[in-house]
């Protein structure tokens, strides 16, 4: 006889992402998980008037699919700029929908054990409502970087989920001190990391290491800075070093990117003003598993961004031998040290350009088996399965 799991309930700030799916992947044969993927939809007082009277108006929808992992999702309307005690009255007849499906939800018999918010989201508002209420214990792992860019009705409501979580994991001791910093009281908080695959990782490093083919790995190009890196490459081939190629996966090379909300960037056009057609070989994406046994075929990775609550890709990299050079961008500090890489500080052109010439001359002295072994035991399947294993026990 099948003991009976433990059931999880997890509400991702964004969905499917490979880093939720994957966790949820290695506790699977322990723990019973549900997802619930929220969307907010956010009205003025004169179009939600509007879509009232023609009756278009739809406050609350729910819809509970079977998918791989059993799917909820829900959607909502928000009425920005009402008075405070219309304000109240919104919050609290969507707090009651909440309530209403996720009661029923248990009536089914699917009533969770632990509630697993991936980074504070605007379902997590109603979520914890009903958690404190049936005294469900929370844990929410943050991989973002809190930026409070507005102080409304909602957003003070949506800080109070930090407050409410039994447990606070932060990806990196980056997010903790942002957390603290602006000024967040976490009853209990640690530092977990991310999931970083090891299932495809060489047993042995053999490749040369001097081929000089450069790896650039990205999803989006926000934060992402990519101009430093045209411009450093610029600055290396005119000081005489052109022997590189360098290979960008993960970004289209026609598609138009909108960076900051405004600036249309299209990453082919790009090269050709910065005149590296020759030296940059546009991959495209590729699945996570084709990137992870891609990684063996380069002999280092570069990544000139701003902002990396973790840094997957590199931490990817380093776990499958390749030392890399990146900015000083926040969770890469975790790992990247002198043993497996070059920091260079943010917006630096001129120092990332002499960091990978510098790589370039000496990336024979890094011990490829002894840089991913390292990364392996912090953050491989069995180190971070046992983490999360504890937290889980722990909670419940």
């Amino acid at each position: 006889m099948n003991p009976i799991k433990p059931k999880v309930l997890i509400i991702p700030a964004w969905y499917p992402a490979t880093f939720f799916v994957e966790q949820m992947e290695l506790l699977k044969d322990e723990f019973d998980f549900k997802v619930i993927v929220g969307n907010r939809t956010e009205l003025g007082r004169k179009v939600a008037l509007k879509r009232l009277i023609f009756g278009k108006l739809k406050f609350f929808d729910w819809e509970n699919k079977k998918a791989q992992i059993d799917e909820i999702k829900i959607s909502f309307s928000w009425v920005n700029h009402l008075p405070r005690y219309i304000e109240r009255k919104q919050y609290n007849f969507l707090n009651k929908c909440f309530e209403k499906e996720l009661d029923s939800l248990r009536k089914e018999g699917w009533a969770p054990d632990l509630i697993h918010i991936q980074s504070i989201s605007d379902t997590s508002v109603f979520l914890k409502n009903w958690a404190v209420k049936n005294r469900i214990p929370i844990i929410l792992t943050e991989h973002i970087i809190y930026i409070r860019s507005r102080f409304d009705f909602f957003q003070k409501e949506k800080e109070k989920v930090y407050s409410c979580a039994n447990k606070v994991l932060c990806v990196s001791n980056y997010v903790y001190r942002n957390l603290l910093t602006t000024g967040f009281k976490l009853r209990n908080a640690s530092i977990i990391g991310n999931f970083v695959d090891d299932r495809y990782t060489p047993t042995e490093f053999n490749r040369s290491k001097s081929n000089n083919r450069i790896l650039f790995v990205a999803s989006h190009l926000s934060d992402k800075d990519i101009d430093v890196l045209f411009k450093s490459l610029n600055i290396l081939i005119e000081s005489g070093s052109n022997d590189f190629e360098l290979h960008i996966i993960g970004l289209e090379p026609d598609k138009i990117y909108i960076i900051d909300g405004e600036e249309e960037f299209s990453l082919t056009k790009e090269i050709e003003k910065y005149k590296l057609s020759e030296y940059i070989k546009i991959i495209g994406p590729i699945s996570k598993k084709q990137l992870l046994e891609s990684y063996k075929n380069y002999s280092f990775l570069v990544s000139t961004s701003l902002s990396e609550t973790f840094g997957l890709a590199i931490a990817e990299a380093i776990l499958n031998g390749l030392p890399v050079v990146c900015t000083d961008s926040g969770g890469i500090r975790d790992f990247v040290d002198e043993k497996n890489g070059i920091i260079v500080s943010i917006r630096n052109p001129q120092l990332f350009s002499e960091a990978i010439k510098e790589m370039m001359l000496n990336v024979d002295r890094y011990d490829y088996k002894t840089i991913s072994d390292a990364i392996k035991i912090k953050f491989g399947k069995e180190a971070f399965t046992r983490k999360l294993l504890y937290e889980y026990h722990l909670a419940l």
